[in-house]
């Protein structure tokens, strides 16, 4: 497994990742340290524990949000399936209709 080298909050880490992962760890570990460098400027140096603590419920929180957000999504995308289903559905009858018409017509011509 390759490792990485990353920095947050000015400490150095090596970490392991997945084959061909190197640059999405590198990008993670940045969002992480900026994540962490804002709280410490709001915050004070708290300790590394601590502003890890904190930093990670706020990157869980936005997952969250990000998640509910997606099945919100999904919730619409969904209901606007079920809708224009709802209208093909409907077109699909009328072009029937039109059909058997037609069908009567030419049978009684």
């Amino acid at each position: 497994m390759p490792t990485v080298d990353i920095v947050i909050n000015g400490r150095n880490f090596t970490v392991q990742c997945g084959d061909g992962e190197e640059l999405r760890v590198k990008r993670l570990a940045n969002y992480l340290d900026a994540r962490v460098r804002e709280q410490a400027n709001q915050y004070g140096q708290l300790g590394d524990a601590r502003l890890l603590v904190l930093t990670s419920l706020l990157v869980a929180d936005e997952l969250d949000d990000a998640l509910a957000e997606i099945k919100r999504l999904h919730t619409s995308l969904g209901e606007i399936k079920s809708h224009q289903d709802d209208e093909a559905a409907r077109a699909i009858e009328r072009v029937a209709v039109r059909l058997e018409q037609l069908a009567s017509a030419i049978e009684s011509a």
